[in-house]
């Protein structure tokens, strides 16, 4: 009889369990809850192709971002980075195109080489973020899911925003 009462009671506790888990899972509170960036510090994303490459850096400065484009010029074998230009704007705006992205879903993302594909856009990105977590990604013609939209949204700041 105890046997069957224990039994019993196993039962009902992983049904309840396993409910509870359902349960919050249906109203999203038990999923891998997606991280946000809510602070940034420092990134620097670099795209590469056959004719050279384009480095965006950003800084924080007193609650502002400091956003800088440059053109890598290749002269024998050494990289020099020239100014193409800039922006500043709220660091508050930046982390919310940050979030809006998804930026901090990107971290450790590794997009190999499409097979039979002969050229392409490689990227890399290194982020300080949230206090001193470190956010990095990489690819070679394969990108995180939101990566173009981040950025054309970077031209589009630098655009607005020129400080040259």
């Amino acid at each position: 009889m105890k046997r069957l009462t224990d039994t019993f009671c196993k039962a009902v506790l992983g049904i309840t369990v396993m409910s509870f888990t359902a349960l919050f899972g249906f109203c999203g509170c038990a999923r891998g809850s997606k991280r946000n960036v809510n602070t940034v510090e420092e990134m620097t994303l670099t795209q590469r192709g056959m004719r050279g490459g384009t480095v965006y850096k950003i800084e924080n400065k007193d609650g502002r971002v400091e956003l800088r484009r440059y053109r890598e010029i290749y002269s024998g074998e050494e990289t020099a980075l020239e100014p193409e230009g800039s922006a500043v704007c709220e660091a508050e705006a930046f982390v919310e195109l940050m979030n809006s992205c998804g930026v901090m879903q990107w971290n450790g993302f590794h997009g190999k080489h499409p097979k039979n594909v002969s050229d392409g856009i490689t990227f890399s990105l290194t982020a300080t973020v949230n206090g001193g977590e470190s956010i990095t990604a990489d690819g070679s013609a394969r990108y995180p899911k939101g990566y173009l939209d981040f950025v054309r949204a970077l031209g589009g700041m630098l655009a607005s925003g020129e400080n040259n």
